[in-house]
């Protein structure tokens, strides 16, 4: 069946909910993927004034529409966005290019936006990781982050863009698998915490669903998926996302609770079900990706005349097909260099001792890409990057602009935030 028939046949309106960060295209193939939060951040940079700030901003509330009608067009109804978490530490391995900025001003602004955006068009908007997954190195997929700040900091910098989306009527909170003593001293992940829950309903007035992020993730900690499952809602946490195995975590709560339900609050997401809406028009989507990809591209540096390039490619991602990275970045380059030199380089592989003549212009291209379980870029990137530093002319990061942080100032690099294909080419073309 479907989800039109599920929908009809269910007495109350089904939540229909789905990680759609970049768009549709994120989980189903035919919707639109958009660039990461960080690259539209940048992309639309509202600092201008009069004409050029009011085409940006419609260009960014076009964006957010354009997500929402087409997760509407295939029965989603709720999208577990925007991130609400602040980048604040440069070496964070899994919120990156995910948050929109490393500022809670920049965060509040485009998170409220996306709220906005998606409530007026039938979608539930869910905020995360509360209170903030902005200030770790540990991605919470693998174990449990330490936040280290007290509660006047956090509410500070962490919670502004929380609070900020509670009165925009955000109807959706995600709880991070964080450890954050400031709320809870026992120690417990904020995704299972009543102390966290509490501070969300009382102290920050929050009324709509609260839900863990997923209970396959190993911030979960010490606890089991059922002894986790079981905690949350003994702590007031309405819904439950992604056990490994449903079934049995409803076995395991039907005998420890009797009458178990759902505890979803007075402010439901959907009161009545909802109509389909018409077809999206998925080709203007598709170029307004494309534009957003363009614009967000950023150079710190000069770019001088080359003769003589020599394309090095690092690719971080030990996975099948992980050979045909950059190939739309090399025949764009191709284009205007036929004699390019080309020196792939696979996750795991040694970069050979590079001896050429002066002449040789050479650009480093970075793939690594932000994703869960994944830990950040592996310690071989970093020490392919350090050997390179020294011969490179230009650095070129197809993925987060932290990962060249480390490289001398007098060297140009040029961030591109994603490795799509129009990323690849629109930075050769740069080039």
């Amino acid at each position: 069946k479907g989800i039109k028939e599920f929908q009809r046949e269910a007495k109350k309106p089904l939540i229909i909910a789905s990680d759609l960060e970049q768009g549709l295209r994120q989980q189903i193939e035919g919707g639109t993927l958009f660039p990461p939060a960080m690259a539209i951040a940048n992309a639309i940079a509202l600092n201008q004034k009069s004409k050029i700030k009011n085409q940006k901003s419609r260009m960014l509330r076009n964006t957010f529409k354009a997500i929402a009608l087409e997760a509407r067009y295939a029965g989603i109804n709720t999208i577990f966005a925007p991130v609400l978490d602040i980048n604040t530490n440069p070496r964070n391995p899994i919120i990156s290019t995910r948050a929109f900025g490393d500022d809670a001003e920049t965060v509040s602004f485009f998170g409220c936006e996306m709220v906005k955006t998606f409530q007026s068009r039938g979608i539930a908007a869910c905020g995360k990781h509360f209170p903030g997954h902005g200030d770790t190195e540990i991605d919470s997929h693998i174990k449990l982050p330490f936040i280290k700040k007290d509660l006047k900091s956090l509410e500070k910098t962490e919670l502004v863009p929380f609070r900020n989306a509670i009165r925009q009527g955000v109807k959706m909170i995600m709880l991070g698998h964080l450890k954050v003593p400031a709320l809870d001293s026992s120690g417990i992940p904020v995704s299972l915490s009543e102390k966290a829950v509490r501070y969300l309903r009382d102290k920050m007035r929050f009324k709509g669903v609260i839900i863990t992020d997923a209970l396959n993730m190993g911030g979960i900690g010490k606890y089991t998926e059922e002894k986790a499952s079981l905690i949350a809602l003994q702590a007031g946490v309405d819904l439950l996302l992604h056990p490994t195995d449903p079934d049995r975590i409803v076995s395991y709560l039907e005998k420890k609770v009797s009458g178990i339900r759902c505890q979803v609050s007075k402010n439901q997401l959907w009161k009545k079900k909802t109509a389909s809406r018409s077809d999206p028009d998925f080709e203007n989507h598709r170029r307004l990706s494309e534009e957003l990809t363009r614009k967000a591209i950023k150079i710190s540096g000069q770019i001088r005349p080359m003769k003589k390039p020599l394309l090095i490619i690092l690719d971080d991602e030990n996975e099948e097909g992980a050979k045909r990275r950059g190939e739309a970045f090399a025949g764009k380059f191709k284009e205007k260099f036929p004699d390019l030199r080309l020196n792939v380089t696979n996750y795991g592989s040694e970069i050979q001792n590079i001896s050429y003549p002066d002449d040789i212009f050479i650009i480093v291209a970075i793939f690594s890409k932000i994703k869960a379980w994944k830990g950040g870029p592996s310690p071989w990137l970093l020490r392919c990057i350090r050997k390179l530093e020294n011969k490179a002319e230009i650095f070129i990061s197809f993925g987060s602009p932290y990962i060249l942080d480390g490289v001398r100032d007098d060297i140009t690099k040029v961030y591109a935030f994603w490795d799509s294909e129009v990323a690849q080419r629109a930075v050769a073309e740069v080039i």
